[in-house]
């Protein structure tokens, strides 16, 4: 029933000649197994799943968070292994690391688990809003508030070491934060008032520090990527930007209004608008394809092998162009839309469905 209700939603939108039958959708991937891991309530309406999975270094687990406040570890056939409970919404990735699951909650409280048993190791209370994945560097966990602050923490013992925060923009903000990166020497996060910093990885202190969005309403910057010595933002307010990752310096800025999340693979950065997908060199920003966007971005980009794979929220789904050329190709949506981004280990990718349903594919 599901496979029969994909294939009829995944038509592409290729226009057919009179009296014939569109080609059939290009086989991406095939849905191994579905499991589902929130309870449907009556007065679920236009809910999102922001979490997402996680796979470890092996393969052989997948953890998931989901909005009501549940981590949950499946193994690979889907059988649910452990599950824990939060006190607020797991609204980001997890970061799964040497046997350990960190994960941020909606209740401020940073969360270490062992990855076999599901046991709690340690809790770090930021008394914010936790919203980003976390990422592990140098013995640190670094992870972003919604309030514009960033914090870092002893991997083993979730003792505080640091945090720099920003003063939250007056006015309304685009909900979310960018995913914090690193160098190892530098840790990079952006503000919700267009604002990116490098800091000291080990104590916090500010390297360098560069307003670079664009005036406008919302100068939120939520995306950002790292490749070859160079820091990729994208600003709402309307500008793709790279500067260098030890300086600060800009290198080129292109403008896009509502320009939302990034990423960079092969030489480019592909990129979504409210509006458009599109591709830009990462030597000097200048546009190789732009194509109409199938919905509304929600949830960072990956990609898959060929394809550039985008979450799109509430009306479409998990959408599949190809990389290289913005060819729209397949459209994935488990009846409820697709906001998560989505997790990869090989040719298995996971994807979390707006109502709550963990889906394991097998790409082509």
């Amino acid at each position: 029933m599901l496979l029969a209700a994909l294939a009829a939603l995944a038509l592409t939108a290729a226009p057919a000649e009179t009296g014939r039958l569109p080609p059939a959708p290009r086989e991406l991937f095939r849905v191994v197994w579905k499991k589902q891991l929130v309870a449907p309530e009556f007065a679920d309406y236009q809910v999102l799943e922001l979490g997402g999975a996680a796979v470890d270094a092996t393969g052989q687990w997948v953890v998931v968070g989901t909005r009501d406040g549940w981590l949950h570890a499946l193994r690979p056939d889907g059988v649910l292994a452990w599950e824990f409970q939060g006190h607020g919404a797991f609204a980001a990735v997890p970061l799964i690391q040497a046997g350990t699951v960190y994960a941020g909650c909606h209740d401020g409280k940073l969360y270490a688990l062992d990855l076999a048993t599901g046991v709690l190791r340690w809790t770090y209370d930021a008394r914010e809003q936790l919203g980003t994945r976390p990422k592990l560097v140098n013995g640190l966990v670094v992870v972003a508030s919604l309030q514009d602050t960033v914090f870092a923490v002893d991997a083993a013992s979730g003792a505080w070491k640091w945090h720099h925060r920003r003063d939250l923009r007056d006015g309304f903000t685009v909900h979310g934060a960018a995913d914090v990166l690193s160098d190892g020497q530098s840790v990079y996060a952006a503000y919700s008032d267009g604002t990116v910093t490098a800091l000291e990885t080990a104590t916090g202190q500010v390297r360098w520090e560069q307003h670079l969005a664009p005036s406008g309403p919302y100068q939120d910057i939520d995306s950002l990527a790292l490749a070859d010595g160079r820091l990729y933002a994208a600003a709402y307010s309307g500008a793709i930007i790279a500067v260098d990752a030890a300086t600060g310096k800009t290198v080129w800025t292109q403008s896009y209004p509502g320009a939302s999340r990034l990423v960079v693979s092969r030489g480019s950065v592909l990129a979504v608008t409210n509006t458009e997908v599109l591709s830009l060199s990462t030597r000097d920003g200048r546009a190789s394809w732009s194509v109409p966007l199938k919905g509304a971005p929600s949830g960072a980009l990956q990609v898959a092998g060929r394809w550039l794979v985008i979450p799109s929220g509430i009306e479409n789904g998990m959408l599949f162009y190809e990389a290289a050329s913005g060819r729209f190709v397949r459209l994935l949506d488990p009846g409820s839309g697709v906001s998560a981004p989505l997790a990869l280990f090989g040719r298995r990718a996971y994807v979390l469905s707006n109502a709550g349903s963990l889906l394991a594919l097998d790409l082509e």
